[in-house]
């Protein structure tokens, strides 16, 4: 995606806009000092991932996605991401997981002290989009990233409970100890149940 686009995404994942609420292309445009047409351009790049849709005559708006829809993508990211994972441990360097465990270490001291869900949202993002990013089956990583965007979008962290918190935060930090090992086998696992783990805990609705 474009900076313009991605920024847009950034401030959907931190809650400034909400699933279902309406984006104004003027508000946009003056937020980032630019003119309508890179942010319509914007828009439309995110419609295109799932994150937003854009209707004639009504504009662009944040999807908010139904149970089944989010069972659909869960079950789909479920096959695809734990491969891409898989994939990506054979070619991450040390600095590369060096980076991952920073951002596993971060999530877990946000989950442990000020419980900041737009915090925690944005860092589990980072996390998922920095390993897809290493996948070296670029086909792979591009199905998996347009799976991954809209659930993030979601913001399904909102009906999380702390409990399913901190264990979302440590399927990470196992993630990354997999990675460190150099065992895809674990990696791709491990990712697995992170991910279905995450399903149960986002059509659990709120506690």
């Amino acid at each position: 995606m474009s900076e313009l686009s991605n920024a847009i995404f950034d401030l959907i994942v931190a809650g400034t806009f909400r699933p279902g609420e309406k984006l104004n292309e003027i508000e946009l445009a003056e937020r980032f000092g630019v003119s309508r047409t890179p942010v319509r351009e914007a828009l439309k790049t995110l419609a295109s991932s799932g994150v937003i849709t854009i209707e004639r005559n009504k504009g662009a708006r944040v999807v908010d996605h139904s149970p089944d829809s989010v069972e659909a993508m869960y079950a789909a990211r479920s096959v695809m991401e734990p491969y891409a994972a898989k994939l990506a441990s054979e070619t991450m360097s040390d600095e590369d997981i060096a980076e991952l465990r920073r951002l596993a270490e971060d999530m877990y001291a946000k989950v442990s002290d000020d419980l900041n869900l737009a915090e925690i949202a944005a860092l589990n993002n980072a996390f998922h989009s920095a390993i897809v990013s290493k996948c070296p089956n670029t086909r792979v990583a591009e199905m998996t990233m347009s799976m991954l965007k809209p659930l993030v979008a979601s913001r399904t962290f909102r009906v999380y409970t702390e409990a399913q918190l901190m264990r979302s935060a440590l399927h990470h930090l196992e993630i990354v100890d997999a990675m460190a090992h150099r065992d895809p086998e674990w990696v791709e696992a491990i990712m697995r149940a992170h991910i279905r783990s995450g399903y149960h805990s986002a059509i659990a609705g709120p506690p």
